[in-house]
């Protein structure tokens, strides 16, 4: 009987690109490759399982092949369906990219609905690149003393990379930082510069210790004005959780109570 193996990646993107770039390098068919991301539960029978250790070098390859392949708009799908929580992520991304490298037919892969793994890569991005909106409308950065913009994030995707891209476009002249504290994650944007992940325990202390005295009354301002601008004969909870999900309210200055 022929060998099924499955690749164990880092859940990563660069971890997982590793992973497809092995699969590639078996040359036997793909249909008895599967890709997973450590911490899968579910193992399967009469399978070899392989532990595929990261390498930039080779994830960068897989890059430089499939982006100009697939264009910027289907890349950048294909990133936000990485940075989702679900396992099986892998190898709907490498099922994707079996399909679209041996049908270079000028459209897009993503089109072809019927693949399963299509579909799933679909439904993953949509569910990140959603939380992603979301979050660039409701993250809410504090000045800290040393004039340094700090926010917290608690996003169920991994979509703080995304999320620091788009502000160091609109704030290249500021030090800040965004962190994510569910993955002890951090984005840290030195002024003018190159910004850079870094992963690390939480911070000691409460931020509200170390901000400005300009935050501070600021915050309570703002806070002072939503409370005040309010209508109560025009309350709408349910329409409020659908424009504003309860999720997001615990790293908004308007929905702190001190």
């Amino acid at each position: 009987m022929e060998e099924n193996i499955v690749l164990l990646c880092e859940d990563s993107m660069e971890g997982i690109f590793t992973g497809i770039y092995e699969a590639y390098a078996l040359r036997i068919p793909h249909e008895r490759i599967r890709i997973e991301t450590e911490g899968e539960e579910d193992l399967r029978l009469f399978c070899t399982y392989r532990k595929v250790e990261l390498d930039g070098d080779k994830a960068e390859k897989v890059i430089r092949t499939i982006r100009p392949l697939l264009g910027e708009k289907d890349y950048r799908t294909l990133c936000f369906a990485l940075s989702a929580p679900a396992g099986e992520k892998a190898q709907a991304v490498y099922g994707m990219l079996v399909y679209a490298l041996a049908h270079r037919t000028g459209r897009s892969a993503l089109e072809h609905l019927t693949d399963d793994n299509i579909r799933r890569l679909l439904e993953l991005s949509r569910g990140a690149e959603n939380e992603f909106m979301h979050l660039r409308g409701f993250l809410r950065f504090q000045e800290l003393e040393k004039r340094m913009l700090y926010a917290e994030i608690a996003p169920k995707n991994n979509v703080l990379p995304m999320l620091t891209l788009h502000f160091a476009d609109r704030l290249p002249m500021e030090n800040f930082i965004i962190s994510d504290v569910g993955r002890n994650l951090y984005a840290i944007h030195p002024a003018g510069k190159e910004w850079f992940l870094m992963q690390g325990q939480e911070t000691e202390g409460e931020v509200s210790a170390v901000l400005s005295e300009e935050e501070t009354y600021y915050q309570e301002l703002f806070r002072h004005f939503c409370h005040t601008i309010s209508i109560e004969g025009r309350k709408n909870l349910k329409l409020q959780r659908n424009m504003l999900p309860l999720r997001f309210r615990s790293h908004m200055v308007e929905f702190a109570e001190n």
